[in-house]
This record gives C-alpha cells, structure tokens and sequence, in this order.
C-alpha cells in the first residue's frame, strides 16, 4: 500500500528535530505516571478486502476506494493512554473506532461467497472498523530527558463491512445471471496480530518533546497469517505542568488473511497521515 507523505517531507521533520534536540539543553524529569491523549487523525486510506466462500478459491479483491467509492481521506477520533506500573515499566492502551460508507455502480465483476455480483449493479457498502492496540513497554535506557524502550502488545483489528445490491446478479449454482433488488451481504474479520518494537522520548525543555517510534512484525498464528509495519515521528509542546498538544507524522501497513472452516478472507489496511492531539500528564 502506498506511503503517501513524500519522504522530503518525513527527511526534513526528522532532521529538525535532531537539530532542536543538539542545539537545546534542559533540566527535566520524565517520571509522570499517567500519560492520555485524546486527539484527530487526518488520514489517507488504502483498503481492500476479499471474501471466499470456504470451498472456494473466486473470490473477488475489492478496494475500498477504487471499486466502492470510498473516499481516501477520511478524520477519525482516537484515545491513547499509558500508566507507568514501574520505574522501567508502562502499559500502553490506544482505541480508534473508523465508520465509513459509499454509493455507487460497480464497475467491475464482484465475487462474494460464490455469489457474483455483476458490474453496472447499484450498490450500499458501510464498513465498521475498531482498532485496539494494547502494548508493554520496557525501558531499557532512562535518564532525566531521554528514556528508550522495546515494546510487545497485541494489535486487534475488528472490521464489520455490510454490502447491498440490486442489479444482474449470479447466485451459487445458478448459469445465468438474473435481476435482484435485495441482494445483502455481512462480512466480519477479527484480526489480533502481536507485534513488537521499539520507542524513544526526549525532553528537549520542559515545555518540549519529541517522540519516535518503530513496530513491525511478519507471522503466522493458527488461522491467520499476517504482516504489520508501523511508524510515527512527533512532537509535543506543554503549556503547563500536565496540559499540552502534539502533532505527529504516522505510517501504518497491514496485510491478515484468514483462513478457517468458515471462511477464507483477506484484508489489507494502510493508513498515513497526521495526528493533531491534546495531551494531559501527570
């Protein structure tokens, strides 16, 4: 899925940052023990998924915003916390919920659950999408302005997509195509994929920091063979001892198949943007 944040942009946030952090010095502690922040992605999305009946290898790969006219960008509202359980130690929680939906002609052929749905058929798709990311964190370097950790947590994918047509449409078993107004169909993947990485804080001053951070994984568990890459650049400036805002640049790549008794699916979900947050600690 492509990285549409051109790397120029990415090279010169990243080497300001590296010039703030020389070129400052501070007299700060980072020893907060809860850290939340509430903020707003404004994303560009790359989406697709397909569905296969389980005796069945014709399913058809749809891109949710070339073949259902979803639109690309799209703003959605997270929440993220993190509570330190020890001096090395935090636990790390985010939650971001993502609803979106088109109407449209089809433009080509769509095969689900070996019901084929001809193209030029009118058609409603919603999708319901819930991310759980949940992580430990363990520092392994700390001082007053820069601590470093590794992380380990599980990344949940709950996706719900909804799918109604009316037009020339093939049923399983059928040789021709006939006209159906009420043709429905309701596809869910749930897709918890561990994943580790790797994290750094400075404290510039004690009203600035930056943060970074790397996570990526390739694995195959019971039923569900997946890959997910992720990374995130920003900066935070408070205005207080708790209250601040922060911007940051992200990059998220995944591919999950799923393939059990019941179904043989498949979904890809890529996502980069900016993130624009309030940040409370304590």
């Amino acid at each position: 899925m492509p990285f549409n944040i051109p790397s120029s942009t990415l090279l010169r946030f990243f080497i300001l940052l590296i010039s703030v952090i020389f070129n400052h010095s501070a007299v700060a502690d980072m020893d907060e023990l809860y850290h939340l922040s509430i903020g707003t992605n404004l994303e560009r999305y790359d989406s697709e998924f397909s569905i296969d009946a389980s005796n069945s290898s014709n399913g058809t790969s749809i891109d949710f915003e070339d073949d259902l006219g979803y639109d690309s960008r799209a703003r959605t509202l997270w929440i993220s916390a993190w509570y330190r359980v020890g001096d090395l130690h935090r636990l790390r929680m985010t939650y971001t919920p993502l609803n979106r939906s088109a109407q449209a002609s089809t433009t080509k052929d769509i095969t689900i659950n070996d019901t084929i749905v001809k193209a030029g058929a009118n058609f409603s798709a919603s999708t319901e999408t819930d991310v759980l990311d949940f992580s430990y964190i363990y520092s392994f370097y700390k001082s007053p302005q820069l601590e470093m950790g590794m992380s380990a947590g599980l990344y949940w994918l709950s996706n719900k997509t909804t799918f109604s047509a009316a037009g020339e449409i093939q049923a399983p078993g059928e040789d021709q195509p006939s006209f159906k107004s009420d043709y429905f169909s309701e596809q869910k993947i749930q897709a918890p994929m561990p994943l580790f990485g790797v994290s750094a804080i400075y404290e510039i001053t004690p009203d600035w920091r930056t943060h970074t951070a790397l996570r990526y994984l390739s694995v195959q568990l019971n039923d569900i063979d997946g890959r997910i890459a992720s990374a995130e650049l920003g900066a935070e400036y408070y205005f207080s001892d708790n209250w601040g805002a922060g911007m940051s640049l992200n990059f998220f790549d995944l591919k999950v198949d799923v393939d059990n008794l019941l179904t043989n699916s498949s979904l890809g979900w890529g996502h980069n943007g900016i993130q624009i947050y309030a940040t409370f600690k304590y």
